[in-house]
């Protein structure tokens, strides 16, 4: 497979991972519902990780889009994994944080 071709799939299964990962962040304050829960560190960064995906993937889609356009597909596929940061550190965070 060509390069194009590859970031085309990647940009767009991103672009669709934007719907559920807007859904996440609208829901994720309701990890503060149990009392004494604002006080939990580890809620609070999941929160902002949380919250930070949906905008992480507009922006960096955008920005690869661009790249796209402009012919420079291995640098549109780069930015285009930017977010996976994110998704990663929310795994961690649940992995590891979420066992204490």
């Amino acid at each position: 497979m060509n390069m194009k071709l590859i970031a085309v799939i990647s940009n767009c299964v991103w672009v669709l991972a934007l719907i559920p990962a807007g859904m996440m962040a609208m829901m994720s304050p309701m990890m503060f519902d149990a009392p004494g829960s604002e006080k939990n560190s580890f809620l609070w960064v999941l929160l902002w990780a949380t919250m930070l995906l949906p905008v992480l993937i507009l922006i960096t889609q955008i920005i690869a889009w661009i790249k796209f356009f402009g012919g420079n597909y291995p640098l549109s596929f780069k930015i285009g994994l930017i977010p996976l940061i994110d998704v990663a550190v929310i795994i961690y965070l649940f992995i590891v944080w979420g066992n204490k």
